[in-house]
C-alpha cells in the first residue's frame, strides 16, 4: 500500500484541474514497431492519450512488448509487468500548474537538478530495463522562498530529496534581489552496501544495505547585472555520511566545497537564452560532486558484482577517489523555438573524466531530433569504448504526413544479472498515428 498517498495526490490534482472551464485539448497515438535488444527480437504496440488545459497536462498509454526470440515462444515480456512500479508507466506524465508558484509533476524524469547540481545533478530513472519507475516533483517559489522535493519512485520512496531557498532582497527592484541562500537534504533510503557472500531463497545473492545521507548549504552572490545579462558567484558546501556497515568503505563522514560563476544570458537573441557556468570542487575523501546524477539508479544496485567483478557502487567509487581537486563546466541553450541543448565536463580527480550532452530540437523539415549520451569515470582513452560507462538514448522521428510518422530509437540501458548488471544495446523501430481534437 505504499503507493497509495501518491495516487490519492494524483487523483487529487488531475479531478481539480479537469473541474476548471479551461481552454483545451485532447490528442492520442498508436506506435507500431519492431525492436532488438542484443540479439532478442520482440514487436511493440503503444496506444497513448494525452490531454492539455490551462493548469493541467496528462498523459496516459499502454505499452506492450511480444518477445518473438527464445525458448518460450511469442509471448509478452512478464519483466514489464511483474512489480508494483511497472504498472505506473500507465501514466506518461502528469503536470500540474495550479498557479504561477506551484508545480507539480509525476512521471519519468528529465535530467532533474536541484539547485547547483553539487547534491542532484541531472539525475534519470529509466535506465535499468526491468524496473520501470515513476517519479515525483513538487517545486512551490515566491519572490522570497522556495521549496523543492523530488522523490525517485512513488512506489517504494526510495531516494528523497528536498531544497529550500531564501532571498532576504527578493522582492526589490534592486540588482542584489537574486542573492539567495538554500539548504539541501537528500538520502538513499536503503543504498546497496555489498554482498553478505550467501544467498536467498530464490539462488540470488544477498545484498546488504544502509542509507546515505548528502546535506548542502549553499549561496547565490550577485556580482554585476546588466540590462540582459548578470553573472553570480555561487558556493555549495556538502556533506556526505553513510553507515559503517558499508562493506565496500568503512563508515565515514566527508563532504566538499564548490565555488563557481554564473553568467546568464536571458535575451542572447530574442528567441534564445543561454546559460555558463565554471566550477571548481574540492573534494574530501570518498565525496564526490553531484551524487545522485543521471546513471545513479544503476550504479547504487552493483552491490551483487562487487565482490567478484570490476563493478563498483557508487559508494565504492566515491572511496577510490583520493584527487581532491576537480572542475566542472556547463552550457545550457534554451529557445523559443524548442530547441535545447545541454552539455556537461566534470573532471573529478581520480574519479576520472564525466560528460553529458542532451539535446532537442524543432521540427525542421519533418524531422525532429531527442538525444542523450554520457559517459562516467573516464581514466584513459580506451574507457570510452566502454557500454558499461556510456549512457545513451536517441529518437529521431520524421513526419510524412498531418498523420503518420516514422520513428527510431537507439539506446544502451542496463539489466540486473546475478552478478551485477548488464549493459544492453537497444534498437527500436515503429510507425506512428496520431490525431487531435
Amino acid at each position: 500500500m505504499k503507493w497509495l498517498p501518491g495516487c490519492m495526490l494524483l487523483l487529487l490534482a488531475a479531478s481539480s484541474a479537469f473541474a476548471e472551464p479551461a481552454t483545451s485539448d485532447v490528442a492520442g497515438g498508436f506506435d507500431l514497431g519492431l525492436g532488438v535488444i542484443d540479439s532478442d527480437f520482440y514487436t511493440a504496440a503503444n496506444a497513448y492519450f494525452s490531454y492539455r488545459a490551462e493548469t493541467l497536462q496528462l498523459g496516459a498509454q499502454l505499452p506492450l512488448r511480444l518477445m518473438l526470440t527464445g525458448d518460450q515462444g511469442v509471448r509478452i515480456r512478464k519483466q514489464d509487468w511483474d512489480e508494483a512500479s511497472d504498472f505506473t508507466r500507465l501514466l506518461r506524465y502528469l503536470d500540474w500548474r495550479p498557479n504561477a508558484e506551484s508545480h507539480l509533476r509525476l512521471g519519468e524524469p528529465t535530467a532533474v537538478t536541484l539547485g547547483h547540481g553539487a547534491i542532484v545533478d541531472h539525475f534519470y530513472n529509466a535506465t535499468d530495463l526491468d524496473h520501470y519507475k515513476t517519479s515525483l516533483r513538487f517545486s512551490w517559489q515566491s519572490p522570497r522562498f522556495g521549496v523543492d522535493v523530488f522523490n525517485n519512485d512513488v512506489t517504494r520512496w526510495e531516494i528523497l530529496a528536498a531544497r529550500a531557498s531564501y532571498k532576504p532582497m527578493g522582492d526589490s527592484t534592486s540588482w542584489i534581489r537574486d542573492l539567495q541562500v538554500a539548504v539541501t537534504m537528500a538520502v538513499d533510503r536503503a543504498a546497496p552496501t555489498g554482498s553478505s557472500a550467501g544467498v536467498d531463497e530464490t539462488n540470488q545473492p544477498i545484498v546488504l544495505r544502509a542509507p546515505v545521507w548528502v546535506y548542502g548549504v549553499d549561496a547565490d552572490i550577485p556580482l554585476w547585472r546588466g540590462t540582459q545579462r548578470q553573472l553570480l558567484l555561487y558556493t555549495d558546501v556538502v556533506a556526505l555520511h553513510h553507515s559503517p556497515a558499508f562493506a565496500e568503505a568503512p563508515g565515514q563522514n566527508t563532504g566538499g566545497w564548490h565555488l563557481g560563476v554564473r553568467l546568464q544570458m536571458p535575451s542572447l537573441t530574442p528567441t534564445t537564452d543561454l546559460t555558463l557556468k565554471l566550477e571548481g570542487v574540492y573534494m574530501g575523501a570518498g565525496y564526490l560532486p553531484g551524487y545522485f546524477d543521471n546513471l545513479y539508479e544503476v550504479e547504487r544496485f552493483e552491490a551483487q558484482a562487487a565482490q567478484n567483478s570490476g563493478q563498483r557502487t557508487k559508494v565504492a567509487w566515491a572511496a577510490q577517489n583520493s584527487g581532491p581537486l576537480g572542475v566542472r563546466a556547463q552550457i545550457d541553450v534554451v529557445s523559443e523555438k524548442s530547441l535545447r541543448l545541454t552539455a556537461l565536463l566534470a573532471w573529478l580527480g581520480q574519479d576520472g573524466l564525466s560528460t553529458q550532452l542532451w539535446l532537442a530540437t524543432p521540427e525542421m523539415a519533418g524531422l525532429t531530433v531527442r538525444a542523450h549520451w554520457g559517459q562516467q569515470h573516464l581514466q584513459s582513452a580506451a574507457d570510452m569504448g566502454a557500454i558499461e560507462r556510456t549512457s545513451a538514448l536517441a529518437e529521431v522521428r520524421y513526419r510524412i504526413g498531418a498523420a503518420l510518422s516514422a520513428v527510431l530509437q537507439a539506446g544502451t540501458r542496463w539489466q540486473a544479472k546475478d552478478d551485477g548488471y548488464l549493459a544492453r544495446r537497444e534498437l527500436f523501430g515503429a510507425a506512428r498515428l496520431e490525431w487531435k481534437l
